[in-house]
């Protein structure tokens, strides 16, 4: 048995850590999107997306305006390129736009909502108005049947916990947690000690597991937000999240990886993808800070999924976070985090330094760069920082 697609991948470039590399990769990418974004209203669409570039989080310009920011607010790059003369307009468009193509108009979406511009238009300049303008936003997702990070409750509770984080005001972990019991009360027991939930998505429902549309990313905001959640909430969450990765994980020659949707009858197919979205590196990096030392197989199920990531190698749908080399460049930099293993370290930046070459060669082969932040080159620098700092902080899920 395979556990991936290996034709989905290329052999590991073996180019040295350079910082300085990185660090002129960055500051290129940001440069030229700047540029761009000075000339332009709206950035071109890249033919890897396979649309035009949009108004959103995920593939269009609320993602790149939200790079930009936080390139700035960290140091990552020296520009004065004021992202807040920009937000209304793409608001507006993206509300517009929103209500005429999703296929949940009445929900409130993290990854392709208003969400997202109205938290940066709030951290930017708070004002009541703008919290309240948050507050509804968050409450579309109270009687609306989808649970997961995309499109639904699990994404609206991200933004209720960066609100608490930059307020502190009780009413956001109220709104919080009022989501989490609605979410939690559907996590039902799957098969041998497995916890899922059965999504409604796209009109079926499937017991996804990946951290954007499954059990992987619903555990997310309960994760990022656990102080937020009694000791008590947290410690029963932990406890059936381990089990369930321990169980739906295939694991062979002490590695591991999850098919994207889970098959009670047929437990170890669909192992295509070994990405951010679906498969090992996706798992290991939203679970990875869950306690550790308390369950061993699922400290140790967690680095085999590492270990398959290191063998598949880099991904050849492209640099990016969503599928590409430089998400799963984050399962290695999680692992460092929570082990300290300077091993986990090096094979992060060994997977950025071949990322930096992906991302110049695409440049070359299509004559611009791929903008957005979850499927392009954005998400690539804010990678290559983190890589530079030693640390995990997955853009838009552990800080915003």
């Amino acid at each position: 048995m395979t556990l991936f697609d290996p034709t989905r991948h290329y052999s590991l470039l073996d180019i040295d850590w350079n910082p300085d590399a990185a660090q002129q990769a960055i500051g290129a990418i940001a440069h030229e999107t700047i540029e761009q974004l000075n000339d332009r209203p709206l950035l071109p669409g890249h033919p890897m997306d396979d649309q035009t570039f949009g108004t959103d989080l995920y593939l269009g310009k609320a993602g790149v305006l939200w790079a930009i920011h936080y390139l700035q607010t960290v140091g990552a790059i020296d520009s004065t390129f004021n992202v807040a003369q920009h937000l209304d307009a793409t608001l507006a468009q993206n509300s517009q736009i929103y209500l005429q193509n999703t296929p949940y108009p009445q929900q409130s979406s993290y990854l392709f909502g208003d969400l997202p511009l109205l938290l940066l238009q709030y951290k930017l300049a708070p004002s009541g108005e703008k919290a309240t303008q948050i507050l509804q936003s968050i409450h579309k997702n109270d009687t609306q049947p989808i649970r997961e990070l995309m499109w639904g409750i699990a994404g609206s509770m991200l933004a209720a916990y960066f609100m608490h984080q930059w307020t502190q005001a009780a009413q956001w972990q109220e709104v919080f947690k009022s989501q989490a019991a609605l979410l939690l009360k559907e996590w039902q027991p799957v098969g041998q000690a497995s916890y899922l939930w059965t999504i409604d998505l796209y009109g079926g429902q499937r017991q996804w597991l990946g951290p954007v549309h499954g059990f992987a990313g619903n555990l997310t905001p309960l994760l990022v937000g656990q102080s937020l959640l009694t000791e008590a909430e947290f410690q029963e969450i932990s406890t059936k999240a381990m089990t369930t990765l321990v169980q739906t994980a295939v694991i062979e020659d002490s590695k591991a990886n999850w098919p994207a949707v889970y098959n009670e009858t047929q437990p170890k197919s669909d192992l295509q993808l070994m990405q951010y979205c679906h498969g090992a590196p996706g798992m290991v990096t939203a679970l990875a800070s869950l306690p550790k030392g308390i369950d061993a197989q699922f400290d140790q199920v967690l680095e085999q999924g590492g270990e398959l990531t290191w063998q598949a190698g880099p991904l050849k749908k492209g640099s990016n976070l969503c599928h590409g080399t430089g998400g799963n460049g984050y399962a290695f930099l999680k692992l460092f985090v929570r082990t300290g293993d300077q091993l986990w370290l090096d094979r992060a930046r060994a997977f950025a330094m071949h990322s930096i070459e992906q991302y110049r060669l695409s440049q070359q082969l299509y004559g611009q760069l791929r903008y957005p932040l979850w499927t392009g080159d954005l998400g690539l620098a804010i990678y290559l920082w983190d890589c530079l700092q030693a640390q995990a902080k997955f853009p838009t899920i552990d800080v915003f």
